[in-house]
């Protein structure tokens, strides 16, 4: 077991929190109070080089091998979300996990191995309660990429994170996520392939009005886009300069509290 899996399995989080851990790209591992972890978009093989020729540039935080984790949720179905290599280890060394995704991801998740009794269809605009997390969504913009793309609100007991997947920016589609008034905001920044650059998604965080910005999405392929996540962090202090904007390396950790009144 590795330091990442190692200290995902001893944090202790404290009731009314949830620690976070960003995996690169688009991955974040979450643990709540009661000990639920949940993975969203684990991308942590070199899958997408593999079947893409798109090299990977900075290495997963943790192996397949070593996640244990009671429900994975998947955003959309492309390789660096829904990854083809790490999904069927995931899904062997874990058998009572479930896996939550649109229906692009259903023919993926069945290559992988998941079988129809262990997973779950998001659709969107629904909330969905799953093994002690609530799962709200709204219709991604990822254009022809992918069109069943979702954006999701994780809801574990008051403390909701937003994860835009993979989008461009489309206000009106996150309004009812936005109403949800989340704490911390996880936009994608690479600004190609019909995503969010950083400016896109500092303006998310202006409509959002999370307490936390945290981007992802960026610096694994160099086909990516040049992405700029030093720039995110200025634009957020001149649109949204009540949001503490940060930066986490991949591995890093972070505990959230849940939102006063809330």
């Amino acid at each position: 077991m590795n330091r990442l899996a190692e200290e995902i399995h001893a944090a202790e989080v404290p009731a009314g929190a949830v620690r976070l851990w960003w995996l690169g790209q688009a991955g974040f591992a979450f643990k709540a109070p009661g000990g639920l972890v949940v993975y969203v978009d684990p991308y942590l093989s070199d899958a997408v080089e593999r079947l893409h020729g798109f090299k990977r540039l900075s290495l997963a935080p943790i192996a397949a091998e070593d996640v244990a984790a009671a429900l994975v949720v998947i955003t959309h179905e492309h390789t660096d979300h829904l990854d083809p290599d790490a999904l069927p280890v995931i899904a062997k060394r874990n058998p009572q996990c479930r896996f939550a995704a649109p229906a692009g991801c259903t023919e993926g998740l069945r290559n992988a191995g998941v079988e129809p009794s262990r997973q779950v269809l998001l659709e969107p605009n629904q909330s969905r309660a799953l093994d002690g997390v609530v799962v709200h969504t709204a219709p991604a913009d990822h254009g022809d990429f992918s069109p069943s793309a979702l954006a999701i609100v994780l809801d574990f007991g008051g403390v909701r994170i937003m994860h835009t997947g993979d989008t461009s920016l489309r206000t009106a589609l996150f309004k009812r996520l936005f109403d949800l008034r989340v704490d911390v905001l996880l936009p994608c920044i690479n600004g190609v392939f019909g995503n969010m650059n950083h400016i896109d998604a500092a303006m998310m965080v202006r409509e959002a009005g999370p307490r936390t910005a945290i981007p992802c999405h960026f610096w694994t392929f160099a086909e990516q886009g040049g992405c700029d996540p030093a720039g995110f962090l200025d634009a957020c202090r001149r649109f949204a300069p009540d949001v503490k904007a940060l930066l986490l390396k991949p591995g890093e950790g972070l505990t959230v509290t849940r939102r006063e009144g809330q």
